[in-house]
């Protein structure tokens, strides 16, 4: 990629930005879209939202995200105090001397917009030279202040977990265990089994416990008359500018049809609540599982972390979630049943990663102008347009790289959903550690070798040779992660604008019925930005030396990022 190609990215990318943060400044203090992005707040911010970001403290994000909310933030302080010293020895010091070296080509400042990028990269540099000690004395001092910054961020948030802790009130969860994989014996009652069980072998610290019961019908008759009485709370508040209710379309089709056919139906499925109710009730449909509390906490810490049988598919214990972070349907589902449910979930994990593969080495082809003119010949005349040549390497692949992944946290949840989970952090947590593999297997790696060793499979030939032409072509990679680092400051100014409900909201003032519930503020999930800003962390680490040119524009992500998510902590309903 040459410089310009990348100053047009850049260029493209920082109007976005500055474009999304121009509409969210605009937007945020009129009326109409308050609901959008203010809706804990009744009334349009008056201050500045960067201003009012830079000033919030750390009790105001705890008391609007929590500890979670906490922590998250500062994985962005600690980013940028990394980076900031990173970018002064890697701009400061790396770059002018990968510059001034002749391994590329020999210095000529005319024609710079279309000299390569890599010429800012190590590989410029001579072999042997004995400029690379500075390459080696800056990877010890960045390695030394990562380590410290680490372990001093380690300490803060210990000490705040520890604070946490001891402040928070004792809860009913604390002193309760899920116990799952209950066995029963013939003309025996799941209840039965597990207070003989844990009056057995718990006498002086079992309380008591509660039988879990099949109601998956219910909780689907519940669930639907939750949609409906919010579909009708919609109509209804909907009024003609005259006062009177809107009219029919044609005579036929119009609101007040719909009122009275939601009210009916709602009708219709209370009385089958209470009949579902009543035969749960009468039937005891048992499920093999219970929660199990305690008298102290130890006692309910022994119950977890001791095996409670010799056969380890069953009495098989773990932490109770909390009451509103419960997930139903999985409760009934045996052991095998999640074991299969796990392998199946981990191939189809492999198999999305493979697919990925493929479309990274198509990305990875449209920065080399050659590689897509003989990819395309009939495009060759367009191809050699600079403005097109520059959007295509520049802009392009790491716009469809981006697109492309943006639906993969989806289908992460959706795995992790299908494995058995009974609370929603725990799918949470597991949607989190598939994208971090996620990413760095098929943003990350698959990214590199697919420019890298894919493209020059001759010098496996000789392996004496493979070091040497890997330092010059994996350098080669940084314009690419440059370029993607870049587009996401577009991404992630868009955590301003809240696209996705801002569009929602104003097809709801269209079309009123499908107005959505403004009281529930948007959320921002963990498993999808948390692995984002952990690869941006690995991309500037890593090309810290290959590459410090990548350095700034990593810093810029992470001081984006610090003053958004500082400000969003005020509507958006943070996910734990």
């Amino acid at each position: 990629m040459i410089v310009s190609a990348l100053a047009t990215s850049v260029g493209i990318n920082l109007g976005l930005t500055v474009l999304l943060a121009a509409v969210y400044s605009l937007l945020r203090r009129r009326p109409p879209y308050v609901d959008v992005y203010s809706p804990r707040r009744p009334y349009a911010p008056l201050e500045p939202w960067l201003a009012a970001a830079w000033r919030r403290t750390e009790e105001d994000i705890h008391a609007a995200a929590g500890l979670d909310g906490v922590v998250f933030v500062r994985i962005f302080v600690f980013s940028i105090r990394v980076f900031a010293a990173a970018a002064v020895l890697g701009v400061g010091v790396l770059m002018p001397v990968n510059f001034l070296g002749d391994q590329l080509r020999q210095i000529d400042f005319s024609d710079l917009p279309n000299k390569s990028v890599d010429l800012f990269s190590v590989s410029n540099v001579q072999d042997g030279s004995n400029k690379l000690w500075l390459h080696f004395s800056a990877a010890y001092i960045i390695t030394g202040v990562a380590c410290y910054l680490l372990y001093y961020e380690y300490k803060y948030i210990s000490g705040k977990r520890l604070e946490y802790f001891m402040t928070s009130k004792p809860l009913p969860q604390h002193f309760t265990v899920l116990v799952r994989a209950i066995p029963v014996t013939d003309g025996g009652s799941v209840s039965d089994a597990v207070d003989k069980f844990f009056k057995e072998y718990h006498s002086s610290t079992y309380l008591s416990h509660t039988v879990v019961h099949q109601t998956g019908k219910l909780r689907r008759l519940l669930n639907d008359a939750e949609n409906i009485c919010t579909k009708l709370a919609n109509i209804k508040s909907v009024r003609h500018p005259s006062g009177d209710p809107p009219g029919k379309f044609l005579g036929i089709f119009g609101r007040n049809d719909l009122v009275g056919k939601y009210q009916k139906r709602l009708e219709d499925l209370e009385e089958n609540v209470r009949m579902e109710q009543s035969d749960a009730t009468r039937s005891r449909q048992e499920v093999a599982a219970a929660f199990v509390s305690f008298r102290s906490r130890y006692g309910a810490a022994n119950a977890i972390y001791i095996r409670q049988s010799d056969n380890p598919t069953e009495w098989q214990t773990e932490h109770a979630p909390d009451p509103h972070d419960v997930y139903w349907p999985f409760f009934s589902t045996s052991f095998m049943e999640r074991w299969i449910s796990k392998f199946v979930v981990f191939v189809a994990s492999i198999l999305l990663i493979l697919v990925f593969l493929l479309v990274a080495a198509f990305v990875q082809g449209l920065t080399y102008m050659e590689q897509l003119e003989t990819w395309l010949p009939f495009l060759k005349n367009i191809l050699e347009i600079a403005v097109v040549s520059q959007l295509i390497t520049g802009y392009l692949p790491s716009v469809i790289l981006h697109f492309l992944s943006s639906y993969v946290p989806s289908i992460m949840k959706l795995f992790s959903t299908m494995q058995g989970f009974i609370s929603v952090s725990g799918i949470e947590r597991s949607a989190c550690n598939k994208m971090l593999r996620f990413t760095i297997w098929s943003v990350f790696f698959a990214n590199v070798l697919t420019g890298s060793v894919l493209g020059q499979l001759k010098i496996f030939l000789d392996p004496k040779e493979i070091p040497s032409r890997l330092a010059v072509v994996v350098p080669a990679q940084a314009s690419f992660f440059i370029t993607y680092v870049v587009t996401s400051w577009t991404s992630i100014a868009s955590e301003l604008t809240q696209t996705a409900s801002l569009l929602y909201h104003l097809w709801g003032s269209c079309a009123k019925c499908c107005k959505r519930d403004d009281s529930k503020p948007p959320s921002m999930h963990y498993h999808s930005e948390i692995p984002r800003v952990l690869l941006f962390g690995l991309l500037g680490l890593t090309y810290f030396i290959v590459s410090p040119l990548i350095l700034p524009f990593v810093l810029v992500y992470f001081c984006l990022g610090y003053f958004i998510y500082r400000n969003q902590v005020r509507t958006l309903q943070f996910i734990y």
